[in-house]
C-alpha cells in the first residue's frame, strides 16, 4: 500500500515531547493540556528552543539504536508518539529566528522506517536530518554557548528524563518501555552536550568534567535498550544527579 507521505510525516512529528513552557512542565501524551493554541506560540527563550531540540534528537537518537538492532516495531513507536506537538510547535520560533527548520528531511527519515528499508538507508536519512537539525541549533544567541548555558541546558534535559524514568520503571518493574527509552535518548543528550561544549578556563573545563563524571555515572539505570526483565533502577537517582550538579 504507497504511503501518504504527508501523513507519515504527521505521523513520524509526533515524536512526542510536549514544548517546554517556562515551567519546564511537559505532557509527553499525559493530558498536559497543550493544544492548538500552543501551536501559536514561539518559545520564549533559547533554553526552552535548545531542550526542545535536544528532545527530538533524543527521540530520534534511540529510535535509530533500536532500528540498529532490529527492533524495528520498537522503533517505529519512538516516531509515532500520540502527539504531534513538539515540531509543529516549534514552526513560528524557527520563522521567527529565520531558520528553515527540518520537516522534509523528518519525512525522509519516517518514509525509510516506515518502509522498514535497509539499516544503512535508514542511518543515511538520519544523519542527513542531524545535519539539517544542528543547522537549527545555531539560531541562538552567542550567550547560548556559555558554560553556564550548557549547563542549564544539561539540568532541563535531565530533569525531564527523570520524569520519563518515574514513568518507566516502577519499583524496579518496567511499566512503560518507551518512557525509559525516552530517559536514555534524553540523557544520552545532555552527554553529548557537555562532552562538545568548549572553555580555555581551567576552573569551567573542571566543572564540565565534574558534571559529566555525575551524569556518566546514571548509565546503570539503563543496563538494556529495551528491558524483558525487572531494572535495578529509579528515578531518584537522576534527581539526586541534578541536585549534585546544582552544586557545583
Amino acid at each position: 500500500m504507497k504511503i501518504n507521505a504527508l501523513a507519515t510525516l504527521l505521523l513520524f512529528l509526533t515524536i512526542a515531547c510536549p514544548v517546554l513552557g517556562d515551567d519546564h512542565e511537559h505532557g509527553h501524551g499525559h493530558g498536559d493540556g497543550h493544544g492548538k493554541e500552543e501551536a501559536s506560540k514561539k518559545l520564549s527563550n533559547d533554553n526552552q528552543y535548545l531542550s526542545n531540540i535536544n528532545l527530538i534528537k533524543g527521540h530520534l537518537w534511540v529510535g535509530i539504536e533500536l532500528y540498529k538492532n532490529a527492533q524495528i516495531e520498537n522503533a517505529k513507536k519512538h516516531m509515532k508518539h500520540p502527539k504531534a506537538e513538539l515540531y509543529a510547535a516549534m514552526i513560528p520560533t524557527f520563522k521567527a529566528k529565520g531558520a528553515a527548520g527540518f520537516a522534509s528531511q523528518l519525512e525522509r527519515l519516517a518514509l525509510s522506517v516506515e518502509n522498514e528499508e535497509p539499516y544503512l538507508a535508514v542511518n543515511k536519512n538520519y544523519q542527513n536530518l542531524l545535519k539539517a537539525i544542528n543547522v537549527n541549533e545555531q539560531f541562538v544567541a552567542k550567550a547560548s554557548a556559555s558554560v553556564d548555558q550548557k549547563i542549564l541546558l544539561v539540568i532541563s534535559l535531565l530533569e525531564i528524563a527523570a520524569e520519563e524514568y518515574a514513568m518507566g520503571i516502577v519499583n524496579g518493574s518496567v511499566e512503560n518501555k518507551f518512557e525509559y527509552q525516552d530517559a536514555l535518548g534524553f540523557t544520552t543528550m545532555a552527554k553529548n552536550i557537555l562532552e562538545d561544549a568548549a572553555t580555555e578556563d581551567k576552573s569551567q573545563k573542571q566543572r564540565l568534567s565534574n558534571i559529566a563524571s555525575i551524569v556518566n555515572k546514571l548509565s546503570f539505570l539503563w543496563p538494556e535498550l529495551a528491558p524483558n526483565s525487572n531494572v535495578n533502577g529509579d528515578a531518584k537517582t537522576i534527581l539526586n544527579a541534578i541536585a549534585e550538579i546544582k552544586d557545583i
